[in-house]
């Protein structure tokens, strides 16, 4: 009996041991992919937040009755434009219907949208597609807004291209294999294009 016994502590000590190597072994693994994942993972919402912002401002000019077109006026003098007018109520709603649907959408999201595969946290091009897919999932947006920017480029000669940027910002706490980090996303959505012919205004 006493044979066995002892043979039974040096197994249960032998299996200790090995969980305790593999935990150690897991925890060093874990922290030296974990900054990887955190940057994967905030391309994988980035991707997402940007499908889902182009998406809420089609629905959006839908659901108000606009084409992009609607937004902006123009009045000209002589074939120079002498004033470029938006229609802020409209951009005004817009915004908070589009806002509103990117949080629903992102707080909706899961591993199945997010899910990064191992091979691709080692940061090695022949192994990013491999691997057990590591889940990642949206816990809740910690913060989220939407701040309209004016730009215009050349766009040929005497011609300007006008655009109404949405730039969106969203925080949102993320759960990766090993914890929770917080992740922002900031996506820019073109709610509106115009071309203006000749000199422009100020």
């Amino acid at each position: 009996g006493g044979r066995r016994e002892r043979e039974r502590r040096q197994l249960l000590l032998a299996a200790a041991l090995g969980v305790l190597a593999a935990a150690v072994l897991l925890g060093r693994f874990s922290a030296r992919i974990r900054p990887q994942l955190a940057v994967l993972a905030q391309v994988q919402v980035q991707n997402e937040v940007t499908r889902i912002a182009n998406e809420a401002l089609s629905e959006a000019l839908s659901a108000e009755g606009l084409s992009s077109s609607d937004l902006v006026s123009l009045q000209s003098v002589d074939g120079a434009v002498t004033t470029l007018t938006t229609d802020t109520a409209s951009l005004n709603s817009l915004r908070l219907r589009i806002l509103a649907n990117i949080i629903s959408q992102v707080e909706n999201l899961d591993s199945n949208d997010l899910a990064i595969p191992l091979g691709a946290a080692t940061g090695a091009d022949l192994l990013m597609a491999l691997g057990p897919r590591l889940p990642v999932r949206v816990l809740s947006v910690a913060s989220a807004d939407a701040v309209y920017q004016n730009a215009f480029t050349e766009a040929g000669i005497n011609q300007t291209m006008h655009r109404i940027l949405l730039n969106v910002t969203i925080s949102a706490r993320v759960l990766l294999p090993g914890g929770v980090e917080e992740i922002e996303a900031v996506t820019p959505v073109c709610v509106a294009e115009t071309i203006l012919i000749g000199q422009v205004p100020n």
